[in-house]
């Protein structure tokens, strides 16, 4: 097996995976804009082995009324 290969075993790519800006509260968790005021809009979760990592996530005024997950 090579350095770039993955084991058999291993876990599929995380679908719709979510840029590292959004995930660090920097942009909008739905649209990724950065403009306007930024609220908190819960937490997104991403798989870390036999466990998840959770990510404080934040939304535009027109995503504000949506959850994380959404």
């Amino acid at each position: 097996m090579t350095a770039n290969q993955e084991s058999p075993d291993a876990e599929p790519p995380i679908q719709d995976a979510i840029s590292p800006v959004r995930l660090h509260g920097e942009a909008c968790i739905h649209c990724g804009t950065t403009d306007g005021p930024l609220a908190p809009a819960g937490h997104r979760y991403t798989p870390a082995g036999s466990t998840q990592l959770g990510w404080p996530v934040v939304a535009c005024p027109e995503h504000a009324h949506l959850e994380a997950g959404q």
